[in-house]
């Protein structure tokens, strides 16, 4: 049993070492987001500096299915700090970004439904990478059609900046499946520089990043030890009927090592019999997606609601994920005097790696155990509506239906709520 559970959690831990965000969005994640919500922090980001902080707190729990039930309470803090050269005196176009985040209490993702992909994004970030704390710094010089960004980046900020199914997991939709599409090949928190162009056409971003978990400090002592990672995406923005939309697509290649997906029964075997195993070098990953408004709100045209989607596939070995699906509908509710409440339905499924499959088979077969092990592809669905009580105070409700990618486990029933303050 202790083997078992031991190669579960490397496995679950290489899939959820990757969140597919679009590169382009890190930047604007990080200004966008850092908009002064009273008089006084209006006066200070006049002068350069921008404050954000953010309470969440969420009560989410399993309803039916395998797994523990009760409702489990837990909350985060996001504080964000922007400076800016321009008004600060100093020249022109450079801005410094903080993002300090801190989870509490307990999270529905421990309930043992047999998910592997977290149905609470809020809370698995930073915890799952060993910590409740996490500082993520970004330093971003802008030019004259093109910026460089350099700094350890929280990619659920770029997850967050796009328009209708962003949110990083706090305002919108909570499932990390939806949140922050999962690829395998880019962490949660990481170390790089992002090179953006406006052009005609398309935006188009670069990032090279360590492909490591910033979290670990071996990345911010030793950086590209272990390889590096480039990902080229491009976005392209259009209107349709006079409603906006974004279409982008995204590569990725990185030279880390990772197990050879094949070699997984070898460890398993008792020791003295353990054969070597192998590591294949090189991760593959695309993507494509796209967002287009269908409506705009009548009290506010700047927003408005639409559909949105994305593919992916990778090479499916060293990578765990074979490829995905997701799409859906949200955006701004329509209602007239709602322009800012938030709503979302949205339907994903994650293939794991055949070559990983195949592995988990033969293990479950060698221990005689093939139901509590075997891995199968996860999909789900998952809506909400989040209402703006007055301005500053945030209420939110969630239902989630999940298939586990755990075969011996019942499709999962979540719901959950959420209260929000942003000062």
């Amino acid at each position: 049993m202790c083997t078992r559970v031991a190669i579960r959690a490397g496995v679950v831990f290489s899939i959820l070492a990757g969140l597919s965000a679009g590169a382009a969005s890190a930047q604007a994640a990080d200004q966008d987001w850092a908009a002064p919500v009273s008089e006084s922090l209006e006066s200070l980001a006049e002068r350069g500096v921008s404050i954000s902080p953010k309470v969440t707190q969420f009560v989410d729990g399993l309803v039916f299915g395998d797994g523990d039930y009760g409702p489990e309470t837990g909350g985060k803090l996001d504080f964000k700090l922007g400076l800016a050269s321009g008004p600060l005196g100093l020249w022109e176009g450079a801005f410094l970004n903080l993002h300090f985040e801190q989870v509490w209490g307990e999270d529905v993702n421990q309930q043992g439904d047999g998910s592997i992909i977290p149905i609470n994004t809020a809370l698995a970030f930073p915890r799952l990478g060993g910590s409740d704390t996490n500082l993520s710094v970004t330093l971003t010089q802008v030019f004259d059609g093109w910026s460089v960004t350099l700094g350890k980046f929280n990619m659920l900020d770029a997850a967050a900046a796009t328009p209708l199914i962003g949110g990083g997991g706090t305002d919108t939709f909570q499932n990390l499946g939806l949140a922050a599409p999962v690829s395998g090949v880019t962490p949660p928190y990481l170390l790089g520089g992002l090179l953006s162009v406006s052009t005609a056409p398309a935006e188009i971003s670069l990032l090279v990043y360590d492909p490591r978990n910033a979290q670990n400090d071996n990345v911010l002592e030793a950086p590209f030890e272990d390889g590096v990672t480039f990902s080229l995406s491009a976005t392209h923005e259009t209107t349709i009927a006079g409603k906006p939309g974004y279409y982008g697509v995204r590569g990725v290649y990185s030279t880390l090592e990772g197990v050879d997906l094949k070699d997984i029964p070898q460890l398993i075997l008792p020791p003295g019999f353990a054969a070597p195993v192998s590591n294949k070098k090189g991760y593959l990953f695309g993507s494509v997606s796209f967002q287009q408004f269908l409506s705009l709100h009548p009290d506010d045209p700047t927003k408005g609601w639409g559909v949105f989607g994305q593919g992916a596939i990778s090479d499916g070995n060293p990578n765990p994920i074979r490829g995905s699906l997701l799409f859906g509908v949200g955006g701004a509710a329509p209602f007239s005097g709602r322009s800012n409440d938030r709503w979302g339905i949205a339907g994903f499924r994650y293939f794991f790696s055949d070559v990983l499959k195949d592995s988990a088979d033969a293990v479950a077969g060698a221990v005689s155990a093939a139901e509590s092990f075997g891995i199968r592809d996860e999909w789900g669905f998952e809506a909400y509506y989040d209402l703006e009580i007055v301005r500053h105070v945030r209420v939110g409700a969630d239902a989630q239906f999940v298939r586990p990618g755990t075969p011996d486990r019942d499709t999962a029933f979540f719901l959950g709520v959420r209260g929000q303050v942003v000062f």
